[in-house]
């Protein structure tokens, strides 16, 4: 096998968080993990894949069997971990509690964690100077009452403001869609970071994020150079982007744990989700 590049170990894991909680006494206190992510880090060919994980998936979440939970949405494993509810006393809070589920139900655990709020998600693409995309298809985040914006077929600027708000149209859209669009902000997010206009200052900006704690994450400024240098070396079509595929699930509306609501859920094939994480780690998907 090649030598890993940049000092890295061979390949890492990481598990991305964007949470829906902003209060006053700290974005971290509460939140549901609206935004799963899994980076798997090549640093031998070199290479980045990224694979999200839908917010609805039905998951048994450990631990928590005394306060009679067995099970949830995978983005509520991120809930119940947080500090404010002190369901949980591993490590990482929240991150922690939604690495053992991930781990518990389809053998996959991560080997760092960053999560972001969306405050941080808003202050880090002003810190950059906003984003641009391109859409191909328009998005209209005016349904059901809800004014969101339209955003027509063609090139956008996004301020960090914009971008939230476009990354959080659900109505008229399925979880997947939104999915989607959030993929459309990351991708943008990154060509920014990685732009001859940013990349002197990406160190910086980083260790401020870090050192300031507006993102939560095992990373010491220490390794940032690491993944600095890892992503500079990757080419841009080393990058794969997938979504859970969606022959590894289906929909369904079931009562929830506590048998009283009905609540809807893509129930996973676990046997199957478990095989696109083995080939996740291995770089056969996507």
């Amino acid at each position: 096998a090649s030598q890993p590049l940049c000092n890295g170990p061979q390949t890492m894991n990481i598990l991305a968080v964007g949470i829906d909680y902003v209060g006053s006494g700290g974005d971290y206190l509460y939140g549901l993990a609206d935004v799963i992510r899994i980076i798997h880090l090549d640093f031998t060919r070199p290479s980045i894949s990224i694979m999200a994980i839908p917010r609805d998936l039905r998951v048994s979440i450990p631990g928590l069997e005394s306060r009679g939970i067995d099970y949830g949405k995978i983005n509520q494993a991120y809930f119940f971990g947080t500090p404010a509810m002190g369901y949980y006393a591993g490590q990482a809070g929240g991150a922690g509690l939604l690495a053992d589920t991930l781990y518990y139900n389809f053998g996959l655990y991560p080997d760092h964690y960053g999560v972001f709020s969306m405050r941080a998600l808003q202050s880090l693409i002003d810190a950059v100077g906003g984003i641009d995309i391109t859409l191909e298809t328009a998005v209209d985040g005016n349904a059901n009452g809800i004014d969101i914006g339209f955003y027509d077929v063609g090139p956008h600027h996004f301020d960090g403001a914009t971008a939230i708000l476009f990354a959080r149209i659900r109505a008229g859209y399925s979880d997947l869609d939104r999915i989607d669009h959030q993929t459309i902000i990351l991708n943008a997010l990154y060509q920014k970071l990685m732009s001859e206009e940013v990349r002197p200052r990406l160190l910086s900006i980083a260790t401020d994020f870090i050192l300031t704690e507006k993102i939560l994450t095992d990373f010491s400024p220490s390794d940032l150079p690491m993944l600095i240098c890892l992503a500079q070396q990757v080419e841009r079509d080393s990058i794969k982007v997938a979504t859970l595929p969606s022959d590894t699930f289906h929909a369904e509306t079931i009562f929830g744990s506590n048998q009283v609501d009905r609540v809807f859920y893509f129930i996973p094939d676990t046997e199957k989700v478990i095989q696109v994480f083995n080939n996740f780690q291995t770089g056969l998907f996507p």
